[in-house]
């Protein structure tokens, strides 16, 4: 199990300022893993608990950790709160929690970034990759092009011109390259990850995930942090939870961290 040291908190801070992600090995230990995993499939196979498909031939639940002590837990981990907050440079708060179980032939993921989605007013948010089993290339680990989340251009796109179902299309068409076409020549950081390794980046980050050609679903978690002051910004067109636009996020439902 990794341990986060001074030292290596920030050679990983450095490297998620300049590249926009880090991957930390072996994060979880190996019993924390089996813990974990369990309630992952506890939660997608529930019946109380709402499911979803999330696009690509993957099945996903964005509600379990509200209905788990264990998903809550790991939500609020010191040992991932510690990483985060000093990657953000800022308290923070959890916004959500996704468990996504991607099953042999899904189509892989186009490259996109998650602010265009975002649902927020926020100075930073940034996510938390939990592998639940060991991900190679081949079961679809997730590539990185370092150092997009500082691009120029527009901060944020306008949804309302993007298309995201061609990010599930068998050939993946990605909206970023409407906006900066010379991503396309961006030099591309695959991270295949052992069961317990965690990837953090940041939401303006470049990314893509691959299909899963193996015989084993890919399960994972991940967790979503964004700033303590962070307010709901509903967009065009998608309007999902009961609150006003420019209002704080309740403490409740998406508690901040170290407390």
């Amino acid at each position: 199990m990794t341990t986060t040291s001074n030292h290596n908190i920030a050679r990983l801070v450095d490297d998620f300022r300049q590249h926009g992600f880090v991957h930390v090995p072996q994060l979880l230990a190996e019993q924390e893993i089996t813990e974990l995993r369990a309630a992952a499939h506890a939660a997608l196979t529930a019946e109380h608990i709402a499911k979803q498909c999330a696009g690509a031939g993957i099945a996903a639940t964005v509600d379990g950790w509200e209905h788990s002590n264990i998903l809550r837990k790991w939500a609020l981990h010191p040992r991932l709160s510690a990483i985060t907050g000093q990657l953000a440079g800022m308290p923070l708060r959890v916004w959500g929690i996704a468990l996504l179980k991607a099953p042999n032939g899904n189509r892989p993921a186009g490259l996109h970034d998650d602010q265009t989605s975002e649902l927020l007013d926020s100075r930073i948010t940034l996510h938390a990759w939990v592998a639940l089993v060991d991900v190679p290339v081949e079961r679809g680990c997730l590539t990185f092009l370092p150092g997009t989340h500082r691009r120029g251009g527009p901060e944020r796109i306008d949804i309302t011109g993007v298309h995201l179902a061609d990010l599930e299309r068998e050939e993946p068409r990605s909206y970023l390259f409407d906006y900066w076409p010379d991503l396309r020549w961006t030099p591309r950081v695959t991270v295949p990850l052992r069961a317990g390794d965690v990837t953090f980046h940041h939401r303006r980050s470049a990314h893509s995930a691959g299909a899963n050609h193996t015989s084993q679903h890919r399960l994972s978690m991940l967790i979503t942090y964004t700033d303590a002051d962070a307010t709901y910004q509903p967009l065009s067109g998608h309007d999902p939870l009961p609150y006003q636009p420019d209002q704080p996020l309740p403490d409740e439902r998406y508690p901040r961290l170290g407390r």
